[in-house]
């Protein structure tokens, strides 16, 4: 079960208290954690709409993702689901999809020219997808209120007792992963530029960087609440705020041999495709801030930060040739002679690596009883097997294929990596507290209750710790593996052949200066969908 927060719903969790009743009070107790907690996790929930996806169903897809925004609009996964959404009209859009897409808000989008542009004050010529791309405004838009939202809010320490710890970490409201935050603006900003809202997207991409910045400063926040709370820990002793206790040694848990090399093994898995990018940085979202203030420049500035950006791109991504010649190109921009003639590929490649659930006997060290072992479940990456093919872009004769500027692989298992010693934590002291937990209730139903009555309560107790070990599998799973770029000089036919994976598609020019094609294919058999749009109006 999922939805809105089930916080409020929760009665206070104290020990039963001697009486006859008591038993049966915590037995009430812990059933309704078990309806509160749920029995899928995420990954499971959402197949049937990553299905629609890689078959191509994008009309279903579409309403699977709208359905599942309204349902979820104000609950601990509104965030999630609206960047979901956000992402799959976009490819709607790339699809041409001719039916209009409910809103976000509900109501319907029409199908006529799109609203008047900020900047020219009349309507923006309208093209197929274009609605798709509106709504994907505004569901990117509800993503970003509700981000705020909790940035404004009261931060909830590492350590401290929650819903979450007692049943499962998917019950704690997801805020956006930072890689979330930072790319919900760089697609913000590609939905205003194909819209032709220039000032719209430059704000987009402002933010974007902002997001880098605020990232560290999250992460130092939370490594400061990860110390925090395994000081508290070395205590012995792990408190809930209604008095529930359990002694508890974590440092023996997470010392054991065989306990440290399970959990060690996933954390290798996704240290393995790191790429050295650095803290939080995106090398997509550099290329695109370089591609728009190259050729949206409005003063020395901008073309500086065109500049280095670029630079950035070219270090970051070494075997990229279309970088290198950006970076010339920005360093000419900034002597006077700007771009033209220009056709950018950009190609969304592959499946991002998604959450699924491992469960790990680990040893539970209660410091009042004998060590026990007990299920505890975790998140580890699951990564698409391989890396996508490239795409080849013919034009006059000549064939020019793609080149990776961005892994989404490195930058998913980097934030994997930073995230893990807090979900490690925060999963053996919610296993400790239900232990706590039942243990207290054994301790009543034995006592009033006797053996029979307590023989059944354990094996009830059990079923409600293994409908509650779940692991928050919670990723945004619309996302590509891999941000390819092309960049050639635009033909004089004005006529590119697309292909990949045996696919061909033909795409004709729109008149421009600067031209820019989207590519998507999420996997060999899906249907690859294509878009232009002019980035660089003809004089």
């Amino acid at each position: 079960m999922s939805g809105g927060d089930p916080s409020s719903a929760v009665p206070h969790l104290r020990p039963p208290r001697a009486g006859r009743g008591a038993p049966c009070r915590a037995l009430g107790a812990v059933a309704l954690l078990i309806a509160l907690a749920g029995c899928q996790t995420y990954t499971t929930e959402t197949a049937p709409r990553d299905s629609d996806l890689r078959r191509g169903s994008l009309d279903s897809a579409v309403r699977r993702a709208d359905a599942d925004a309204r349902r979820h609009d104000g609950g601990k996964d509104a965030v999630l689901y609206r960047l979901e959404q956000g992402a799959i009209l976009r490819q709607a859009a790339l699809a041409g999809l001719p039916t209009p897409p409910a809103a976000p808000t509900g109501r319907s989008v029409g199908v006529g020219p799109s609203p008047a542009s900020p900047e020219s004050g009349s309507p923006a010529p309208f093209r197929p997808g274009a609605a798709h791309l509106r709504a994907s405004v505004v569901a990117f838009d509800r993503a970003e209120a509700h981000i705020n939202a909790f940035d404004r809010g009261p931060e909830i320490p590492l350590g401290a007792s929650s819903l979450a710890l007692l049943t499962n970490l998917a019950n704690q409201p997801y805020e956006g992963r930072d890689y979330d935050r930072i790319l919900l603006h760089a697609y913000q900003a590609l939905n205003y530029l194909q819209l032709g809202e220039r000032d719209a997207a430059r704000v987009e991409l402002n933010r974007a960087l902002q997001r880098q910045r605020d990232a560290l400063a999250r992460n130092a926040a939370r490594l400061a609440d990860a110390d925090a709370a395994a000081a508290e820990l070395r205590s012995g002793r792990v408190t809930d705020r209604e008095g529930n206790r359990a002694d508890y040694d974590i440092a023996r848990t997470t010392g054991d041999a065989e306990a440290r090399r399970r959990l060690a093994s996933v954390a290798a898995a996704a240290t393995a495709r790191i790429r050295p990018y650095g803290d939080y940085v995106n090398p997509f979202v550099v290329f695109l801030d370089g591609l728009f203030f190259l050729t949206q420049a409005e003063d020395r500035s901008d073309l500086e930060r065109a500049r280095v950006s670029f630079e950035r791109v070219a270090a970051l991504a070494p075997d990229n040739p279309y970088a290198a010649a950006d970076a010339a190109a920005a360093r000419a921009a900034a002597e006077g002679t700007l771009p033209t003639g220009l056709t950018y590929v950009i190609y969304e490649a592959g499946s991002a690596p998604f959450r699924e659930e491992i469960r790990l006997t680990l040893p539970l060290y209660l410091v009042t009883d004998k060590v026990s072992y007990v299920g505890a479940a975790f998140p580890r990456l699951r990564f698409s097997e391989g890396r996508p093919a490239p795409l080849e872009v013919s034009a006059d004769g000549v064939t020019h294929t793609s080149a990776l500027v961005c892994s989404m692989d490195s930058v998913i298992a980097s934030d994997f990596r930073d995230e893990w010693p807090a979900v490690v934590t925060q999963t053996l002291v919610g296993t400790a507290l239900k232990a706590a937990l039942d243990a207290a209730v054994q301790r009543r139903a034995r006592e009033k209750l006797g053996e029979g009555g307590q023989a059944f309560l354990e094996i009830f107790t059990a079923l409600i710790q293994d409908s509650t070990t779940i692991a928050d599998t919670r990723t945004w799973r619309s996302l590509p593996q891999e941000f390819h770029t092309v960049r050639l000089a635009t033909p004089a036919d004005r006529r590119l052949v697309l292909s990949v994976g045996g696919t061909r598609r033909t795409v004709e020019l729109d008149p421009g200066r600067i031209n820019v094609v989207t590519v998507k294919l999420m996997d060999p058999g899906s249907p690859l969908l294509v878009n232009q749009w002019v980035l660089v109006p003809a004089p």
